[in-house]
């Protein structure tokens, strides 16, 4: 069956120029306005009462830079030249660039459509446009504020021209944080780049404010971090569960937040939190950060679920392991491990998806019971003695949330392979994996 999905124009025009991206699945919004005014410039003016959105030199919020920012989905850092830099992709993983460049999305400039006759990619072009329509009803807070004129913040445009930073009476400061994507449909993932960046955060003791956005209302539900959680954890990335009620980030810490009413009488003003921003360094967050999510070289190092995805899985959904017939692989909703497959006969397995192999003991995911029985996937060959080393000293105390069972692809056939481990006598076997 064919769909065709009509896209907005600047969705549409990130798509056109893909096409020339070669094998970067990855995009800083500044190189994405090179190639507009020099690929597709009839495209590039997108708003009629500002003529300049086309040129170079508009890339500081709004204008073509801020559109491309809403269309789309913060993925980390790349280091170019030295200099950390945001990339930001095409969803949360490459499905979408790898189905444009292998033709299974095919482009109509009629009416600005994307068609396909695979119903995941309509689906996936779907969640794009809903989440491209989030992030960009969100940036306009401008507008919300003056639809919403008894909302008890004001924009200080005096301090914070050009960030949503807003204001109560009492000199509470607040930050809009960017709203990412949907990781499933119960859990919102923030982008917590812009908050952390700088030393905004430094001269205002300023709390993050969160909007989770319902199907019906980009602005449906304000929530308040203080912002001394936010200073001692400094994550990048910030997660809400719709269904658990529960805040915690990339490294699985849980928050405790407010209503916009209750934050009004409980976090402090502007000169609140003062010890905190005094140890705040931003140049070594930005390290940290950078650590964490890409490699130290110039090229990006993609998600783990892109590359468990791609590497391992083979863009397919069933496997077989152990002979039980794994049918459906789904993005875990909770704070635990990333993936859970589910067998024939309707039994679970929990999955962590890591980079390296020891990123596991880096992230501390031995520490938690959500973490016991996993098992575990890294983007790195099998390397038994390399295994015993990292997880070996953990292993009195945390036996029972250390992986026994380890999966990989091997680095020159690519086909995947498994292996459990035998923690007590240090031995391992092959286990029967096959598509």
């Amino acid at each position: 069956m064919e769909y065709s999905i009509n896209l907005p124009k600047i969705l549409y025009l990130t798509f056109l120029i893909s096409k020339f991206a070669r094998n970067e699945k990855y995009y800083n919004t500044n190189d994405l306005i090179k190639l507009a005014n020099k690929l597709q410039p009839e495209l590039v003016r997108l708003r009629k009462d500002k003529n300049d959105y086309k040129f170079l030199d508009d890339t500081n919020f709004g204008g073509l830079r801020g559109n491309f920012s809403t269309a789309l989905t913060f993925r980390g850092f790349i280091n170019r030249n030295n200099k950390y830099i945001a990339y930001y992709g095409l969803g949360n993983n490459d499905r979408l660039f790898n189905a444009f460049q292998k033709g299974e999305i095919i482009l109509d400039s009629q009416n600005y459509s994307a068609n396909t006759n695979n119903i995941e990619l309509k689906k996936l072009l779907e969640k794009e446009i809903n989440n491209f329509n989030i992030r960009e009803t969100q940036a306009h807070i401008k507008i919300f504020l003056e639809k919403n004129k008894d909302f008890p913040l004001k924009r200080d445009n005096i301090n914070f021209p050009k960030i949503a930073v807003l204001k109560s009476e009492n000199k509470q400061y607040f930050l809009r944080i960017l709203f990412n994507t949907f990781k499933n449909d119960n859990v919102v993932e923030f982008n917590m780049f812009n908050y952390l960046e700088g030393t905004k955060i430094k001269q205002f003791n300023i709390n993050t404010l969160f909007v989770i956005p319902s199907y019906e209302n980009s602005w449906d539900t304000f929530y308040v971090i203080d912002s001394k959680e936010i200073l001692v954890n400094t994550p990048l990335f910030m997660y809400y569960d719709k269904k658990t009620r529960k805040f915690y980030d990339n490294n699985n810490n849980v928050y405790s937040y407010y209503t916009l009413d209750e934050a009004l009488n409980k976090v402090q003003n502007q000169d609140g939190n003062i010890s905190e921003r005094l140890l705040y360094d931003w140049q070594k967050v930005k390290k940290h950060l950078v650590d964490d999510y890409i490699e130290k070289k110039s090229e990006v190092q993609k998600d783990e679920f892109s590359l468990f995805l791609e590497n391992f899985l083979h863009w397919k959904k069933s496997f077989s392991i152990y002979q039980k017939d794994v049918v459906d692989i789904t993005v875990s909703s909770s704070g635990g491990p990333d993936v859970i497959v589910t067998y024939s006969g309707g039994t679970k397995q929990k999955i962590e998806l890591e980079h390296k192999w020891g990123n596991y003991i880096r992230h501390k995911h031995y520490t938690s019971q959500a973490w016991k029985d996993v098992w575990l996937f890294a983007d790195e060959k099998w390397d038994f003695n390399k295994i015993v080393q990292i997880f070996k000293p953990y292993l009195s105390k945390y036996i029972d949330s250390i992986p026994k069972v380890f999966l990989c692809a091997n680095v020159k056939t690519g086909e995947k392979e498994a292996y459990e481990i035998d923690w007590n006598s240090l031995t391992y076997k092959e286990v029967d994996i096959h598509d």
